[in-house]
């Protein structure tokens, strides 16, 4: 298994070589990939995603991939920017339409040679146990990105998921829940701390695993640090990690 961490800590990321200074600090300390929050990416790669594989090769990590609410238009942005995968979520209170648009996308992403992997956040159409199971049912080929803190916080058995899908897991996004509390009042600048501050199981999700022979991504994402230093943070994350493995 790799350890990854996605961009998010240092979130508007404003020119190209301010990326490349945020990937040689994630080399730095330790991780072999990472993950491109596009939406916090520089308008210029946004512009001319080729620009992007050149600055990820120079920094010695791996692309773990990019984030899209099943815009289509991401998976040519991938394509372009050697980007192998995207873990999307889908926004929709109807239930058939959610699948619709999902199957679309997985499908789109496929053919274009990019891996589409199912995250299972809090307030999208897949976010409990029976609504992703839906998902992976439905759509031959889709994958999963699981997320640690998203799944504590819908009551997701974390261990029983790896295990259940352990063949179709591509990425796990690590991040802790502060506490827990409904699903409706949670706050993800607020409540997605960093690994270790919360109630979730990490070292648990972590042996299970390795028991299964996961081999992908490992992917730190933190989105509760605001007034903290991103690499004093991701450094940490990283640190805690590297003990559970």
């Amino acid at each position: 298994m790799k350890l990854s961490v996605t961009t998010f800590p240092w979130r508007k990321i404003k020119t190209p070589r301010d990326l490349s200074n945020v990937l040689s600090t994630l080399r730095e300390i330790g991780f072999e990939g990472v993950g491109l929050e596009y939406g916090y990416l520089p308008n210029a790669l946004k512009e001319k995603p080729e620009l992007v594989a050149p600055l990820v090769r120079k920094s010695g990590l791996e692309n773990g991939g990019t984030f899209s609410p099943g815009a289509l238009a991401r998976i040519n942005w991938a394509k372009d920017s050697k980007t192998p995968l995207i873990w999307v979520s889908i926004y929709s209170h109807d239930r058939k339409q959610a699948v619709q648009k999902l199957r679309r996308f997985a499908e789109t992403a496929r053919e274009n040679g990019i891996v589409a992997s199912l995250h299972n956040e809090v307030r999208s159409a897949f976010q409990t146990s029976s609504e992703i199971r839906r998902a992976m049912k439905s759509i031959e080929g889709l994958t999963l990105c699981l997320d640690t803190a998203h799944g504590t916080a819908a009551g997701v058995n974390i261990t029983k998921t790896i295990e259940e899908y352990a063949d179709r897991l591509t990425l796990i996004h690590l991040k802790d829940l502060k506490a827990k509390v409904p699903m409706n009042e949670i706050k993800f600048r607020r409540d997605f701390v960093n690994v270790g501050h919360g109630i979730v199981n990490i070292s648990a999700a972590i042996d299970k695993l390795k028991a299964v022979g996961y081999r992908g991504e490992l992917m730190l994402e933190i989105e509760a640090n605001e007034g903290q230093n991103p690499r004093d943070v991701v450094a940490e994350g990283y640190e805690y990690l590297k003990g559970l493995l």
